[in-house]
């Protein structure tokens, strides 16, 4: 008997060096894919149904090939995957083996999730013979889908494009243009709280802010758009706007504005890691003070970084916990240390190229 080919994928983890809370309103994101993975093996067989081994959270699933998946479970991704890859035209026509693990820290702000939709979609496609070649936003797209679209989810595309794309990004969340600026930035770590982050929480307190805040401006002037406000702007806005909206709202104008300063700077050679420090900085005091998504340990972890040496230090994800993003070129070994002793888990890392095939 032929023993059927074994197919594998690599799929990263990510990073938001600037844009959080921006990408589900239009406005532009950098992020960088880091090199901590999930990583995928999976073979054809007879059994006619999908078995999915997840070493790392200790489940097997078996999916029957027949079931449609007219409702779905909240977050069950994988039968949202496969009802995406079905109205895409891929015919499950018989069974698979599927495992994965990684070490990308789970339902920390760090994109597991996505990584791990990213990269069975790209299992999927190749083990099922889709005809089309789909290129890395092509398959964004199919992944942004299956975990925000059809769960009913909010959230963006950042994740999606940022695993599957690779390296460091700029992406225009308007149009989804992508831009590679560089294939890495020296110096990064990834740390850990271990506090579980709250994204629906947060995303279910910020993004109706700031659509109403959005609703409201647009009413009084039907040609208005968030991407034109600047900072010298926001004085005349907020005598429009419910006194309760203008925080989240000078956040957003003033992080839209650091990110297009970060754009310059990534932009330029050579790179000058001590102005993206210092922006990496202002965002998150943004992300802190106003839109208020950070939790104590977050806060002492960044506070104790920059007192070791590093050059700037933000929350990494949607919030209420999870990792931190951390520039250290010089310091990493220190800045660990010093986290480590307060119980956070510490990951140097580099940017990836993104996911791909083994």
């Amino acid at each position: 008997m032929t023993t059927p080919p074994t197919f594998r994928v690599t799929s990263p983890g990510r990073i938001c060096l600037f844009g959080e809370h921006q990408d589900y309103l239009g406005l532009p994101v950098i992020a960088t894919a880091i090199n901590r993975h999930i990583k995928f093996t999976g073979q054809l067989n007879t059994d006619q149904v999908m078995t999915i081994v997840m070493p790392d959270i200790n489940q097997t699933r078996i999916v029957d090939l027949k079931d449609r998946f007219e409702v779905l479970k909240p977050r069950d991704y994988i039968a949202s995957i496969i009802r995406v890859l079905r109205r895409e035209g891929v015919n499950f026509h018989t069974g698979c083996h599927i495992k994965f693990s990684g070490n990308i820290p789970y339902k920390a702000g760090s994109s597991s999730s996505s990584a791990m939709i990213v990269g069975l979609i790209r299992l999927l496609v190749k083990m099922y013979d889709y005809p089309k070649e789909l290129d890395p936003g092509e398959i964004a797209m199919l992944a942004y889908q299956s975990e925000v679209v059809e769960h009913g989810e909010p959230g963006g595309m950042m994740d999606h494009y940022s695993v599957s794309v690779g390296g460091v990004i700029h992406i225009n969340t308007t149009t989804y243009e992508v831009k590679v600026l560089r294939e890495s930035i020296d110096g990064l770590i990834l740390a850990n709280s271990m506090v579980p982050k709250e994204i629906l929480e947060v995303h279910g307190r910020i993004r109706p802010t700031i659509e109403r805040a959005i609703s409201v401006l647009t009413k009084i002037d039907p040609e208005f758009k968030l991407k034109d406000v600047r900072t010298e702007d926001l004085e005349s806005y907020y005598k429009l706007l419910p006194e309760s909206a203008i925080p989240m709202f000078y956040a957003t104008v003033t992080n839209h504005e650091i990110t297009r300063q970060a754009l310059e700077h990534l932009n330029q050679d050579p790179l000058d890691l001590n102005e993206i420090g210092v922006l990496m900085n202002k965002h998150h005091e943004r992300l802190r003070d106003y839109l208020q998504i950070t939790v104590p340990k977050i806060n002492l972890m960044i506070n104790r970084a920059l007192e070791v040496g590093a050059l700037g230090a933000k929350i990494n994800g949607s919030g209420g916990g999870g990792t931190i993003a951390i520039l250290a070129p010089d310091c990493q070994q220190e800045v660990c240390s010093a986290l480590e002793e307060i119980g956070a888990a510490c990951y140097p890392v580099q940017s990836d190229p993104g996911a791909r095939d083994e």
